[in-house]
């Protein structure tokens, strides 16, 4: 391992002493959190957080949104379609009711279904009232 012989600010050095005795008072052992690794560890954080920024301009926010509609509207269309298969199948199966017809059970499952999503979104995000 290389040697280099640097300078600190003492609000620095003063810094990475505390950080030390803390690591020490959670029962680190003396020989494990030295100096020198403290160093070595702040330095190496450094480096990662300076390459991130390097690489990439930060976090895509409007890509992020634009993905998690694209699954959310997969998702939900994924439900429609396997309601419909699943009602098709106990419809053709063994339902005897002639009074309701696989449309209108469907009607009523995706009924159900969109009920429920209002719900959800009524009790778990805030909206606006005039």
């Amino acid at each position: 391992m290389p040697r280099k012989n640097i300078y600190f600010k003492d609000k620095i050095d003063r810094e990475i002493e505390d950080m030390i005795e803390i690591e020490k008072q959670k029962g680190a052992n003396p020989s494990d959190v030295s100096y020198s690794s403290m160093v070595n560890e702040l330095v190496r954080l450094g480096l990662m957080v300076q390459k991130s920024r390097e690489e990439s301009n930060g976090f895509d926010l409007e890509g992020y949104r634009r993905d998690l509609i694209s699954k959310v509207s997969g998702t939900r269309e994924g439900i429609m379609i396997l309601t419909t298969l699943l009602l098709e199948i106990y419809f053709k199966g063994n339902y005897n009711n002639p009074e309701i017809t696989l449309d209108e059970l469907l009607n009523q499952s995706i009924t159900a279904i969109n009920k429920a999503e209002s719900d959800a979104e009524a009790n778990h995000f805030l909206t606006e009232e005039n």
